[in-house]
């Protein structure tokens, strides 16, 4: 069953009527025709959210000049999603059939659970096309006779007469497979070496080389340290030189 929304005509654009609109609980929205110029109208936004939120994707509209089938094409929130602010729709011709998304609805248990199987469900909605009057409202997708590594694909819905599948026919819907175990890292061996720190080893190394090389031409050896192999004794220094 198509629901009927009344409609009042709308020319203001502009901002501040706009905001009037809304503050009177009124939606600003559009209908586009193909070939033809969007016809600008003011919906109640209480009903319509109701009707959106019971599924409805047509509407009758109830248009100045007379009633217009369309199907709700977009609708735009403000950024937190609690306010509805626009609404587009298209209108549709007699007979014309639309392209819409359809629940799907899982039941049952798999048989393959008993084996230790999991079912994983891959696909919440299925795209198809038919007569606006003739939407499904749901298709039940029954897993109970899958065992385990069966699937259960688009093209194995049962759909009903005027009703075509969209969504590709070998996409998953449903499958029961044995959970994937997580592999576990391998503990570091006992004893196992570190990784060499090579910034540590060059420090020792330069203070070792530091510590054992030798002055530089004509700098005195450090206090305690032998003098260079042929380099003559420092001179004493104070009373000791005299003597």
């Amino acid at each position: 069953m198509i629901h009927e929304l009344k409609c009042e005509p709308r020319s203001a654009k502009g901002s501040r009527q706009v905001s009037k609109l809304r503050a009177e609980g009124k939606i600003p929205a559009v209908v586009y025709g193909e070939g033809k110029p969007g016809t600008m109208i003011a919906i109640d936004g209480r009903t319509f959210e109701k009707l959106l939120h019971s599924g409805d994707r047509v509407l009758t509209l109830k248009l100045a000049a007379g009633d217009q089938q369309a199907q709700i094409k977009d609708v735009q929130w403000d950024p937190f999603g609690e306010v509805m602010l626009h609404v587009d729709f298209a209108a549709l011709k007699a007979g014309q059939k639309i392209e819409v998304f359809v629940t799907l609805q899982v039941k049952g248990t798999p048989k393959g659970q008993v084996d230790g199987g999991v079912l994983n469900v891959n696909l919440h909605e299925v795209a198809v096309k038919c007569d606006p009057t003739a939407i499904p409202e749901k298709f039940v997708v029954d897993v109970s006779e899958l065992a385990l590594d069966d699937a259960f694909h688009a093209g194995d819905l049962k759909l009903p007469e005027g009703v075509t599948l969209v969504t590709n026919p070998k996409e998953v819907i449903a499958a029961c497979h044995l959970p994937r175990k997580e592999e576990v890292a391998a503990p570091a061996a006992e004893g196992a070496l570190e990784p060499e720190v090579l910034m540590e080893k060059k420090e020792e190394g330069e203070a070792g080389a530091a510590e054992g090389a030798a002055p530089a031409k004509g700098a005195a050896p450090a206090k305690g340290a032998a003098p260079a192999k042929g380099a003559a004794p420092a001179k004493a220094e104070g009373k000791d030189a005299k003597k």
